[in-house]
C-alpha cells in the first residue's frame, strides 16, 4: 500500500485537496488543462486524487479510507508501465505482499479510462472470483468501482452510474474507453486491449497457453505475482527478463520489512 501520513499530515493532504478541487471547478479550462495532464501523468492524479483503504487500520481506530499518496517505488511502477504501454513491451512485476501493485494497477487502468479516449485495459486472474466478486475488496474489479467512486465527481464522464458496471466489464459512456476482465484458460480468448494486467501470473495453471493467447491480443502484457517456486513460466520469465528496477525495502512501505515489487521486462514480439 501507500505511505500512510500521521493524522495532521492527513488533514493538510485533505484540505489542500479541497482547495484544488475548488480552482478546477470554478475554471473549465483548468480542468480540461487537468484531463491531459493527468492522462500522461497518472502518478500525479494518484497523489492528487486517489483514495485506498485497508481495514487494518481499524485495529487501532483509524479510518481504513486514507489518501493513496505512492512512495517513489510505486510512482517509478506507474512509470515503468507506461513506458511499456507505449513501446508495446510486455514486462514482469515480482512482488511481495502490502506493496499495493494491484491497487497502482488499477489507478493506472482508471486514470486511462477516464481521460484516453477509446482505451482498453484488461485484468486477469486464475479464477473468475478474484477477478470480480461484487462486495469483495480482494476481488480486481470491486478495487476498480471504489477507485472510481471515490475520486471527485468532476473527473467522472458524462452519463457514469451503475448501468456502466457490468460483470467484469466497466464501460465510460463518454469516451468509449473499457476496462474488462478475464480469468483462467479463458484469458486472451476476449477482444482486442491496449494493455493486460495478468494479477497473480505464476498461479495460472497453463500458463503458456495463456501467453500463446494473449500474445494475439494486445502488445503490452504486464505479468504480477508473487513467486511460485521454479516450475513455472513466470520463474523462467523472471530469469530471462531484463531488469528494469531493483527494489529493496529501503524505498519504503507501509509495513516494516516487507520489499516493495522487482520489476522486469522485455520486447514483445508483435504478430502482425
Amino acid at each position: 500500500m501507500s505511505a500512510s501520513p500521521g493524522d495532521a499530515s492527513l488533514a493538510e493532504v485533505y484540505r489542500a485537496r479541497l482547495e484544488r478541487l475548488d480552482r478546477i471547478k470554478g475554471d473549465p479550462e483548468a480542468l480540461a488543462a487537468a484531463q491531459i495532464y493527468y492522462r500522461d501523468h497518472p502518478w500525479d492524479f494518484v497523489r492528487d486524487w486517489g483514495l485506498t483503504t485497508d481495514p487494518r487500520r481499524l485495529e487501532v481506530g483509524l479510518d481504513p479510507v486514507m489518501p493513496f499518496l505512492p512512495w517513489p517505488r510505486q510512482v517509478e511502477y506507474l512509470q515503468w508501465v507506461m513506458r511499456k504501454w507505449r513501446n508495446g513491451e510486455r514486462g514482469l512485476c515480482e512482488k511481495s505482499r502490502d506493496c499495493g501493485v494491484t491497487w497502482l494497477s488499477v489507478a493506472f487502468a482508471v486514470s486511462q479510462w477516464l481521460f484516453r479516449p477509446g482505451f482498453t485495459c484488461g485484468f486477469a486472474s486464475r479464477k473468475e472470483e478474484l477477478v470480480d466478486k461484487r462486495g469483495d475488496l480482494n476481488a480486481i474489479f470491486p478495487k476498480i468501482w471504489w477507485f472510481i467512486e471515490n475520486i471527485p465527481r468532476v473527473f467522472l464522464p458524462k452519463g457514469f452510474g451503475p448501468d456502466c458496471r457490468a460483470h467484469m466489464r466497466i464501460l465510460n459512456p463518454e469516451n468509449e474507453a473499457a476496462i474488462t476482465g478475464e480469468a483462467g484458460d479463458n484469458i486472451g480468448r476476449g477482444g482486442r486491449a491496449a494493455l493486460v494486467f495478468v494479477d497473480e501470473a505464476a498461479f495460472i495453471e497453463h500458463q503458456e497457453a495463456v501467453d500463446a493467447s494473449l500474445s494475439q491480443t494486445t502488445n503490452c502484457q504486464i505479468d504480477i505475482s508473487t513467486p511460485n517456486g521454479n516450475g513455472n513460466l513466470f520463474y523462467r520469465k523472471r530469469q530471462r527478463f531484463k531488469t528494469a528496477i531493483v527494489c529493496s525495502s529501503s524505498t519504503g512501505g507501509t509495513i516494516p520489512g516487507r520489499t516493495p515489487p522487482g520489476i522486469a521486462s522485455r520486447k514483445t514480439s508483435r504478430t502482425k
